[in-house]
C-alpha cells in the first residue's frame, strides 16, 4: 500500500515510515543470515542427527535475538530439515531411508499422473514454462562451481519443474496430495543434491520428461517420470551410507 501524499503527510510522519521500512529490512535479513547459516550447519553435518537445538545457545553463537531465530526455525521445520515438538523445543531430523523410499513410491505413481495428464492439459504457455526451466538448468549446468548456493539452485530448479508439470494438469487435487509428499521429501532431496554424485543425470532426465510432455506423448512421459524417481530410490542407499557415517564422525 502506497502511503497518502499531501499535507497531513508531513516530513516527520514520512522519517518514520522510513524507520519503520529499514527495521523491517533489517528484520528480515537476519532472519535470512540466521537461517542460511544453520541450514548450512545442519546440511555439512556439524549439527547431528537427533540433536536438541537449544534457542539460547544459537541466538548467541548467531548474535541475534530470539525473534529472527524462531522464524529461521520455523522455516526449517517447514522444509523437513527440524522437528519441533511443544514444550521440548526442536531438534535436528534424522534420515529414515525407510520412510522416504516409501514416499518415494507414492512420489512415483504421482509424478508419472501427472506427466500424463500434462501431455493432455497443457497449454503452450505451460510447455513455454517447461522449456524454460530445462533452459535454466542448462546454464547453471555450464556456469556451476560447485558452491552451495549451486546446489540450492539446482534443487529448486529441480522441484520448480515438477511444480509446473502438476500445476499443467488443471488437477487441485493432484497439486495438493504432490505438494505433501515433496515437502515431506525435501530433506532427502537436499542431502541427495549435496551429498550423492548425480553426474548431471537429473538434468538429462528432467529434460526427457519435458521433452515428452512437449511432444504430447504420453507413454514417453510416463517412462521418463517414472525412471527419474527409481534414480532417487538408488541414490537412497548411497545416502544412508553416508548419513551414517557422518553420524559416527566428529
Amino acid at each position: 500500500m502506497v502511503p497518502p501524499t499531501g499535507p497531513l503527510n508531513g516530513r516527520k510522519h514520512g522519517k518514520g515510515i522510513g524507520l519503520a521500512s529499514t527495521k523491517t529490512e533489517q528484520r528480515g535479513s537476519l532472519r535470512e543470515s540466521t537461517y542460511l547459516q544453520l541450514k548450512d550447519l545442519i546440511l555439512s553435518g556439524q549439527l547431528r542427527p537427533s540433536e536438541r537445538l537449544s534457542e539460547n545457545t544459537l541466538a548467541k553463537r548467531f548474535g541475534v535475538s530470539r525473534t529472527p531465530l524462531r522464524e529461521a526455525l520455523m522455516k526449517l521445520e517447514e522444509e523437513g530439515l527440524i522437528v519441533g515438538q511443544r514444550n521440548l523445543g526442536y531438534t535436528v531430523t534424522d534420515l529414515d531411508v525407510t520412510k522416504f523410499c516409501n514416499l518415494l513410491v507414492v512420489r512415483e505413481a504421482l509424478d508419472v499422473c501427472a506427466a500424463q495428464l500434462a501431455c493432455e492439459m497443457a497449454t503452450e504457455e505451460d510447455l513455454d514454462r517447461l522449456r524454460g526451466v530445462i533452459a535454466q538448468m542448462v546454464e547453471l549446468k555450464e556456469t556451476t562451481n560447485e558452491a552451495p548456493s549451486d546446489a540450492a539452485r539446482n534443487l529448486d530448479l529441480g522441484l520448480y519443474i515438477h511444480r509446473v508439470i502438476v500445476e499443467s494438469t488443471r488437477n487441485e487435487a493432484l497439486v495438493r496430495v504432490t505438494d505433501q509428499v515433496y515437502q515431506q521429501l525435501r530433506l532427502a532431496l537436499w542431502l541427495e543434491v549435496l551429498w550423492v554424485d548425480l553426474e548431471h543425470t537429473d538434468l538429462d532426465e528432467h529434460r526427457a520428461i519435458a521433452d515428452a510432455i512437449c511432444a504430447r506423448d504420453r507413454e514417453a512421459a510416463a517412462n521418463a517420470a517414472r525412471a527419474h524417481v527409481q534414480s532417487s530410490l538408488k541414490n537412497m542407499s548411497k545416502l544412508q551410507r553416508i548419513w551414517a557415517h557422518r553420524r559416527t564422525v566428529d
